[in-house]
């Protein structure tokens, strides 16, 4: 079975989306660390008007607390705010709790995303309206 090393973002890949005005970045703290972030594009001109979550985290040690329910319920409060009716992510196939994740908010399996993240690394497109 093919290995999927993921991508991790470094302080530029977070500044160009901190610079972006057509971005939503938002961070989850607790007390003055942060625990978790989403952030991605939105594109109200698009047709149809559509946000994207490029990536979403939490610590290890504050999963399942809430913190990744309370961004992504933020994320697409804040992109149906800014004229979004659409909001997609890419999520690795073997990813089983994201998936899970992800359906519990109503996103649906839209299509497999052949070698998405690399020869034989495939991943599946996933949306929701807002």
């Amino acid at each position: 079975m093919p290995q999927y090393g993921y991508y991790v973002l470094d302080r530029r890949d977070f500044e160009q989306y901190l610079n972006d005005a057509e971005c939503l970045f938002l961070v989850a703290s607790l007390d003055t660390l942060p625990v978790g972030y989403v952030l991605g594009p939105t594109n109200p001109w698009r047709k149809p008007p559509r946000a994207h979550i490029d990536s979403i985290a939490v610590l290890g040690e504050e999963r399942r607390r809430g913190v990744g329910s309370r961004l992504l319920h933020t994320f697409m409060s804040q992109a149906r705010l800014r004229g979004c009716r659409h909001l997609s992510i890419e999520v690795s196939p073997t990813n089983e709790a994201g998936m899970t994740f992800f359906t519990r908010y109503g996103f649906r399996r839209v299509r497999p995303l052949p070698d998405y993240y690399g020869r034989g690394l495939h991943g599946l497109l996933m949306a929701t309206s807002l």
